[in-house]
């Protein structure tokens, strides 16, 4: 295992150079490391002004950002996706046309998306990289948030690193890598927790901030929808409390990402 960590270690350094030997793509046990390369920041296309708060520039709410992926391709229930794969300010990767007035809190009938802590938040700084290797292709990136949207002036900021890995030989496996850098203290929707600003309806149903109710079928805001149904892939994991700083989980996928596995506390050792 200790050379099998100082390989990795130096292939982690080489990023970007052939000059190291391949190593087979695993999932490992533990904390992933954050990306010490440098990134570069996307323009955010829009400023906070919802509920009457003052406009905070290059801060977004209820938007999406468009991810550059250069020449990757990630492939999503059966459909590839490059120029049309976004980044809404609620926390969750969109596949296709986004519905931003409606991504504050997803249901499983929307849009194919993948959430990560999906919630009325609001979005400050997003940067990203493109990296493309021998036996793989990978996106980077680096997100910081608010972690309620009318909470933006003194509130802290919280960061995530996200990595989109495809395997390019082989099986061509498919990997989404959630780096928890500093975490919210609001896990998102999910009927598993009904403590929400919103609070609930007249029928004792969760609510959202727009007062839509919650999606019963919506086990963890941390989850995975085709656009038809949840995956659930998480169960109820992170549905009442938010995954902790400095820990990492992994979805994993097939070539063509209509089944995924989700791993807690673990890394794509690449």
């Amino acid at each position: 295992m200790s050379k099998l960590r100082s390989g990795l270690a130096k292939h982690r350094r080489a990023y970007g150079c052939y000059c190291e030997a391949v190593i087979p793509i695993g999932i490992i046990t533990g904390t992933a490391s954050i990306y010490s390369g440098s990134l570069t920041q996307i323009s955010i296309p829009g400023s906070l002004y919802d509920a009457g708060s003052p406009t905070v520039p290059n801060t977004l709410d209820d938007g999406d950002v468009p991810i550059p992926m250069s020449n990757m391709v990630f492939n999503f229930f059966g459909t590839n996706y490059s120029n049309n794969l976004y980044w809404s300010s609620n926390n969750a990767l969109i596949f296709g046309t986004p519905n931003q007035h409606l991504e504050v809190d997803i249901p499983s009938n929307l849009i194919p998306a993948i959430l990560v802590g999906n919630y009325d938040r609001a979005l400050n700084t997003i940067y990203y990289k493109n990296i493309i290797m021998q036996n793989y292709s990978m996106t980077i990136l680096r997100v910081e948030f608010y972690d309620y949207y009318t909470n933006t002036v003194s509130a802290p900021k919280y960061q995530y690193q996200i990595r989109l890995i495809k395997e390019t030989t082989g099986s061509q496996r498919q990997f989404v890598e959630v780096y928890v850098i500093s975490s919210p203290p609001s896990p998102g929707y999910s009927t598993a927790n009904i403590t929400y600003p919103s609070g609930q309806d007249i029928s004792g149903n969760p609510i959202d901030s727009n007062g839509n109710r919650i999606d019963s079928t919506k086990q963890s805001p941390y989850n995975i929808t085709n656009g038809t149904v949840f995956l659930n892939s998480c169960g109820s994991t992170f549905s009442t409390a938010s995954p902790s700083a400095n820990t990492s989980f992994v979805f994993s996928s097939d070539s063509t990402g209509s089944v995924w596995l989700f791993t807690n506390n673990t890394y794509v050792n690449i």
